[in-house]
C-alpha cells in the first residue's frame, strides 16, 4: 500500500490514533442516547408539549416509536453532527491545512500528480468514514434490538449508509474548497456555513408548504427525509449524494491541479 498509494498510506497512518478516539467517542454517544429510548418512550405525554412545527423541523414528531426516535436523535442530530465535524475537519486537512502550514510540499515530493495526491487523501477520508459508519450500523443495530425498538437491521444499516454518504459529501466539499483556496480558515468556515445553512433550510422548508421544493437542493433532505429507518435504503438518495460528492471532488481536483500553490 505504501508503495503503490504512498499518500493514502501516510494519511491512514497519520489518522489512526485520531480515528480510534473518534470511534470511541461516537460509540459512547450512540450508546448513551440509544439506551435512553425506554425513558423517552414512557414520557410520550410530555413530548406532546413540544410545538408541532419545532418537532417536525427537528424530526422529534415521533420519538416514542423506535424508528422515530432513531431518526430524531442518532441519525437526525447527533450522528450528523459528529460525522460532519469529523469529515469537514479531515477534508480540510487533506489540502488546505498542509498547504497553509507549508507541509504540502513534502507530500508533493512523492512521485504523484496533484490530482492523485488529492484523490488519495480523499480515499483516506472515505476509508475512515466507512469504518465509522460500520461502527454506527453495528452498534445501533445491537442496541435497537436490546431496546425492543422494532426497527429491522436492514433499515438501521440503510440509515447508517445514508448518514455516511452525507458526511462523505461534506468531506469532499471541504477538500474541494481547500483545493480551490488553499486556506484552512476559509475551508473550515465555508464548508461549515454550507452545512449549517443547508440543515436550517431543510428544516424550515419542511414546515412550509410552498417551500418544500427547496429541500431537494440540500444534502440533508436526501440523507434523512427519505426515512431510511422506516422505509429502507433509498437508491435515489444514494445516487444523488454520490453524484454531488463526485461533482465537488472533481471541481476541487481541477482547481488544485491548475493553480499556484501558496507559499
Amino acid at each position: 500500500m505504501s508503495t503503490e498509494l504512498p499518500v493514502f498510506g501516510k494519511a491512514i497512518r497519520d489518522q489512526r490514533r485520531g480515528l480510534l478516539l473518534w470511534a470511541l467517542g461516537i460509540a459512547v454517544v450512540m450508546a448513551i442516547y440509544t439506551s435512553s429510548y425506554a425513558q423517552v418512550k414512557d414520557q410520550g405525554d410530555a413530548l406532546d408539549s413540544i410545538p408541532s412545527g419545532m418537532a417536525g423541523a427537528m424530526n422529534f414528531d415521533d420519538l416514542t416509536s423506535g424508528a422515530g426516535f432513531l431518526e430524531g436523535t442518532v441519525f437526525g442530530l447527533l450522528g450528523p453532527l459528529l460525522l460532519l465535524i469529523f469529515a469537514i475537519s479531515t477534508g480540510t486537512r487533506a489540502i488546505a491545512a498542509p498547504e497553509q502550514s507549508g507541509v504540502l510540499d513534502l507530500y508533493l515530493a512523492y512521485p504523484v500528480t496533484r490530482r492523485r495526491l488529492g484523490l488519495e487523501r480523499f480515499g483516506a477520508l472515505l476509508a475512515a468514514l466507512v469504518a465509522l459508519t460500520l461502527l454506527i450500523a453495528v452498534e445501533v443495530t445491537g442496541l435497537a434490538s436490546s431496546q425492543d425498538m422494532n426497527v429491522p437491521a436492514g433499515n438501521v444499516i440503510a440509515g447508517a449508509v445514508q448518514l455516511g454518504l452525507l458526511a462523505l459529501f461534506f468531506g469532499a466539499l471541504a477538500l474541494c474548497v481547500g483545493g480551490v483556496t488553499g486556506s484552512r480558515p476559509v475551508t473550515l468556515g465555508a464548508t461549515s456555513a454550507v452545512a449549517v445553512g443547508t440543515y436550517v433550510l431543510n428544516a424550515i422548508a419542511s414546515q412550509i408548504d410552498g417551500l418544500h421544493f427547496l429541500q431537494r437542493i440540500t444534502p440533508f433532505y436526501w440523507a434523512q427525509s427519505t426515512h431510511p429507518l422506516r422505509e429502507g435504503l433509498s437508491l435515489g438518495a444514494v445516487i444523488v449524494l454520490l453524484t454531488a460528492t463526485a461533482v465537488v471532488l472533481a471541481l476541487g481536483m481541477r482547481s488544485f491541479s491548475r493553480r499556484d500553490i501558496n507559499s
